[in-house]
């Protein structure tokens, strides 16, 4: 339902803190794209977004709103916890990737070897690097949970079957 360029999403509401699928949905129009940098409310500077043009790759945008977005990441508490840029680390949440993401890591990566760290990387927002550097304790509880969103495509045993 876009009317004159409108772009309109769904918003879920839970109404019960027990039931996921108590949820109620409405439909926001948001501003146009090019406002967006603008409404940027995070207490980061706001970094102007990149135009089409000149990233490549159109960025993956989501337009709706996941009915049970808490079933699509997992928040890992560190038992070693670090400091990152003068604030401390204690936590990392791993994410599932969209289909989109997924796009978009493949055209930055093309012709080079992505490796499952890289992927991890992208589904935490922290570099290979940085997960590198956890302890090993951490380390794994976060690969394991990354593992667990690790988009299909993009698992070893599915490339045998595509030929």
């Amino acid at each position: 339902m876009l009317t004159s360029g409108a772009i309109k999403v769904p918003v879920t509401t839970p109404n019960s803190k027990d039931d996921p699928a108590d949820v109620k949905t409405e439909h926001i129009t948001l501003p146009p794209p090019e406002m967006w940098g603008a409404l940027d409310n995070r207490s980061d500077p706001v970094q102007p977004e990149p135009k089409p043009t000149d990233a490549g790759a159109d960025k993956a945008q989501i337009i709706h709103a996941f009915i049970n977005p808490s079933a699509r990441s997992k928040t890992i508490p560190l038992v070693y916890p670090f400091t990152l840029e003068g604030e401390d680390v204690r936590a990392i949440t791993v994410r599932r990737l969209t289909l989109g993401e997924v796009q978009d890591l493949l055209a930055r990566t093309s012709g080079t070897t992505l490796t499952a760290m890289d992927i991890y990387a992208e589904m935490t927002g922290l570099t290979a690097e940085i997960l590198r550097g956890l302890d090993d304790e951490d380390g794994t509880a976060v690969t394991d949970a990354a593992y667990d969103f690790f988009p299909p495509r993009l698992r070893p045993d599915s490339a045998s079957s595509e030929t």
